[in-house]
């Protein structure tokens, strides 16, 4: 077995379970178990409250800034402030985060940040994440639609179109590279490996699930709870940072190049442009697919997606379920769901 995407290599000590859920009596979470969940929770949760009130703290003090004439909001300085705003919100607290998180645990391993041990299932798993894009972008769009339906309609971000090739290399960066970079250190980094330990499957939706309330806005957030979850498992698939990293940039790019074609008033090229895309990500994906269950299906290269909260025995679930509960009750975690959750429903309107 390849224990490269296990935590510190070993099964069985992750579950308290004397034969890892093989079918004997199943051990109850150890006190020191339970103890560590509530920490790492704690941890976690106050990252999220950093980037919650520096959110706030730095939006407000923007439109000071403008409105006194002190800060020329150019293109170019709206590009060098999401930049900076993206590192001080995420990276630096939860960069800090993780190595609490580290001696708390107490890991030796790094973030999986060594390139994919294998080419062709990197290939593989990035057919899958261009079939997801596809997949979560639909989604979404049927979500906001039958929603519509009941009168509700949601607030939606338009970041401001590049006019130039200056601009739109600088919006590649702010939007598309340095998002991928850090948000994938963030969540498929930090959040996703610190609670592998207590499940994978729950570990990949907890993750998932952060990532898409940490959006602020209903539009996005369904979309990024879809891709969030299948970007964490390709990420133990793979055993490597760079698959989610990769996929990630692949949807901000295209997001990036669609705002400066929609902002053209081209309509027919903006709707030939995005069907020309969505039909080569989605053959893509489909031929991934094929080509992974059909090449390696039972070999070592993708036995990480039964390691820990993979398919398992009823002991394992129900050990999720308690990682659930000792996540959940964490205070700082608690208070930052509480006002994540609020700003999502406020930018949802009743029309009508």
């Amino acid at each position: 077995m390849n224990n490269q995407n296990a935590p510190y290599g070993r099964v069985n000590t992750v579950y308290d379970m004397p034969d890892g859920g093989a079918g004997l009596p199943v051990t109850p979470m150890s006190p020191s178990t339970r103890k560590e969940i509530l920490k790492v929770s704690g941890i976690l949760g106050a990252c999220m409250l950093v980037f919650y009130f520096l959110s706030e703290w730095s939006g407000n003090q923007l439109v000071s800034l403008v409105n006194a004439g002190l800060v020329p909001y150019t293109f170019t300085m709206q590009q060098v402030i999401q930049i900076l705003y993206t590192i001080s919100t995420i990276f630096v607290p939860f960069g800090i985060g993780w190595l609490v998180i580290r001696k708390v645990q107490r890991r030796e391993e790094p973030l999986p940040l060594d390139k994919p041990s294998s080419g062709i299932l990197f290939a593989e798993a990035l057919g899958i994440g261009c079939l997801a894009i596809v997949f979560s972008n639909l989604a979404t769009a049927f979500f906001v639609a039958f929603a519509g339906n009941f009168g509700l309609e949601f607030d939606n971000y338009k970041p401001e179109s590049p006019a130039t090739a200056y601009q739109f290399l600088w919006m590649l960066l702010s939007n598309a590279i340095v998002p991928a970079l850090v948000e994938e250190f963030a969540f498929r980094g930090v959040i996703l490996q610190s609670l592998r330990k207590y499940g994978d499957a729950f570990a990949v939706f907890a993750s998932a699930l952060l990532f898409a309330m940490m959006h602020g806005n209903m539009t996005q957030a369904p979309f990024a709870f879809l891709l969030g979850a299948i970007l964490a498992m390709l990420v133990i698939m793979t055993g490597s940072l760079w698959t989610s990293i990769a996929v990630h940039f692949i949807n901000n790019t295209y997001s990036v190049v669609m705002t400066a074609l929609y902002e053209q008033g081209n309509d027919q090229l903006t709707a030939m442009v995005t069907v020309s895309v969505y039909t080569l990500l989605a053959i893509y994906g489909c031929i991934a697919i094929v080509y992974l269950f059909g090449m390696h299906r039972g070999r070592e290269g993708i036995q990480g997606r039964n390691m820990p909260g993979g398919p398992a025995p009823e002991g394992i679930r129900r050990f999720r379920q308690q990682a659930w509960l000792y996540t959940i009750i964490s205070p700082t975690m608690l208070v930052a769901i509480v006002l994540l959750l609020k700003e999502l429903v406020e930018t949802v309107h009743l029309t009508g």
